[in-house]
């Protein structure tokens, strides 16, 4: 659901790029992509026309962490899993443009579609020419629901990434998304089901 969760955020986004006013000098809108920006080679920095969707961390969900398991009754028996593990992942939106300015201008306007939409469920739909195809959204749970809340890193923590992924920082934003479930369809044990209760008068006394 990590990459589900990541490919449903950056077709939004280019379908919400796609219907802005190019600026000045700008030929093609930027291309949101799910890439480690710290891949980037310097060459691909000199024509780079991309918002990069990076997983830069993640953490469980702690309040939902003594859900209980889940059963499902199958003939005579219930099988049980265990819960889900419910995650908030951190992502870095990089804007990687040649020229600064435009690189500043659409790190507003990404933020801008995010203060708008920042709730995307498995009833949305696929944006129009997204490439999101029906199998991919058979792929997704009925509940599939995620939140995205901007999460702000002090001066210290920008340094400390931007060490980590190289050294050569771009225009970002950085969001919280919350919650992506992970559940793996594993039987954790099996036991029969009680239909119905009787009494036996023969073990009285």
């Amino acid at each position: 659901m990590i990459f589900h969760a990541l490919k449903i955020l950056t077709a939004h986004l280019n379908s919400y790029y796609t219907g802005l006013t190019k600026p000045g000098g700008l030929t093609a809108h930027p291309a949101a992509t799910i890439q480690n920006v710290s891949q980037l080679t310097d060459n691909e920095l000199k024509s780079c026309n991309k918002v990069l969707l990076t997983l830069v961390n993640l953490a469980e969900e702690t309040a939902m962490k003594n859900e209980p398991g889940t059963y499902v009754v199958n003939s005579n028996e219930a099988h049980y899993t265990n819960p889900p593990v419910n995650l908030n992942l951190f992502l870095l939106f990089s804007i990687c443009m040649v020229n600064y300015e435009h690189a500043l201008i659409y790190l507003s306007h990404t933020i801008n579609f995010f203060q708008g939409k920042k709730i995307f469920t498995r009833q949305d739909g696929a944006p129009i020419h997204s490439g999101l195809t029906d199998d991919f959204h058979n792929e997704l749970p009925g509940d599939f629901h995620i939140i995205l809340d901007l999460y702000s890193l002090s001066f210290e923590q920008v340094n400390y990434l931007w060490s980590t992924l190289g050294g050569k920082q771009h225009p970002f934003v950085c969001y919280k998304v919350r919650l992506v479930k992970l559940q793996r369809a594993a039987v954790r044990e099996t036991r029969g089901v009680i239909r119905t209760i009787g009494i036996d008068d023969s073990a009285a006394p």
